[in-house]
């Protein structure tokens, strides 16, 4: 009966607002507890890394995860899943194939933007948001940003934006003393994308730092745009025909 008793009394925590549980005679949870709590509402997190060839999508993935886990060749048609333990909460990342920097979506291979629109299944039960990988070595102009755009809302669709955050990834030293400064001198075509996204941007370094307090915020940011947002919905009906296509694509390879 002792035992019941305290299970009850752990049971009132839940559910109930501050005030009545101070209504009740109760003390609050200990706000350890309470944010514990909360770090666990998207304990496992699936997340899509897209971009084009030569974003860095496999440096942003491998310092997420902590170890070499993406291929660093560029040129291939098949997604990438790998999972791993990262800031006490499971983590799911697939890279996406990588459209050919600055071409335009009639001239990327049908078989790579099938492959992108079919990537979403390998987060199942659902996908929390996607990370646009942009290589803040390079210049980008308004040609790749149109180009970025009719990608990524072709394969996703015009929502995407709601539920997608810019990471912005280089390896050692740039010239640019802050990211703000890259984003400054790239103008309006960066700035727009930008906004797009609601101006959800973070920075990934491969300099030999920790990384550990730069990931824990880069997931916050995710968090907060779920919360926002929530998350992104897979219309599993709507990539029936992508699934056949894929097949035929896989029949003619053989032949």
């Amino acid at each position: 009966m002792l035992i019941s008793c305290r299970n009850q009394e752990k049971k009132s925590y839940h559910g109930r607002k501050p005030s009545e549980l101070q209504a009740m005679g109760q003390s609050l949870p200990p706000a350890g507890k309470q944010r514990k709590r909360l770090n666990k509402k998207y304990f496992h997190l699936n997340v899509l890394i897209v971009g084009s060839q030569g974003s860095h999508k496999d440096l942003v993935g491998n310092i997420i995860l902590g170890r070499n886990a993406f291929d660093a060749v560029d040129a291939t048609f098949n997604c990438e899943k790998r999972e791993g333990e990262v800031c006490e909460r499971r983590v799911t990342l697939v890279q996406t194939p990588g459209w050919l920097r600055g071409y335009q979506l009639c001239d990327t291979a049908g078989l790579l933007k099938t492959e992108t629109i079919l990537s979403v299944t390998l987060c199942p039960p659902g996908l929390h948001g996607f990370l646009l990988a942009i290589n803040a070595q390079l210049p980008f102009t308004d040609v790749y940003k149109k180009v970025t755009k009719e990608h990524l809302e072709y394969c996703f669709g015009e929502k995407v934006w709601d539920h997608t955050a810019v990471v912005f990834s280089h390896r050692g030293h740039i010239d640019h003393e802050t990211i703000e400064d890259y984003i400054s001198k790239e103008g309006a075509s960066l700035q727009s994308l930008l906004e797009a996204c609601g101006n959800r941007y973070h920075v990934l370094c491969d300099d030999g730092t920790d990384n550990s307090t730069n990931i824990r915020q880069l997931f916050e940011k995710i968090d907060t745009m779920v919360a926002e947002n929530s998350c992104y919905e897979i219309e599993k009906l709507g990539r029936r025909p992508y699934v056949k296509r894929r097949r035929q694509y896989a029949f003619t390879n053989e032949l």
